[in-house]
């Protein structure tokens, strides 16, 4: 599953730089923006598989970081074109935070029982 992770972040990131070079109106900080949206959420998914936690949470983290990501996406495309004010660029700075919370948050109670850590048979 962690190669799948990279090669489908790896395409969707080619993709992002072919269409922002390829299409007049999306400009080139939407596609920065979205470059930086699909490496980080790469890289949480990945990390997400990386942490031995159970597979109720590896699953359901799975499909809500991939939702998220996807409105992440669309934020960042029709954004405007500027940093200093913008509403969703600050949007998606909170929605990355967020997810990184979950995802610790998660890993942390996935791992303990009864007050005490365990290790995971994997």
């Amino acid at each position: 599953m962690k190669k799948t992770i990279l090669i489908f972040g790896g395409l969707a990131f080619v993709i992002n730089i072919l269409l922002g070079l390829l299409l007049s109106k999306y400009s080139n900080f939407n596609m920065g923006v979205n470059c930086g949206v699909i490496a980080l959420n790469t890289a949480l998914l990945y990390a997400l598989y990386q942490f031995n936690m159970r597979d109720a949470f590896r699953i359901s983290l799975s499909f809500l970081f991939g939702i998220v990501g996807v409105i992440e996406l669309l934020l960042a495309c029709f954004m405007p074109q500027y940093a200093q004010d913008n509403g969703s660029l600050i949007a998606i700075i909170l929605i990355l935070f967020t997810k990184i919370l979950i995802l610790t948050i998660t890993n942390n109670s996935s791992n303990k029982k009864n007050g005490k850590y365990e290790l995971s048979k994997r």
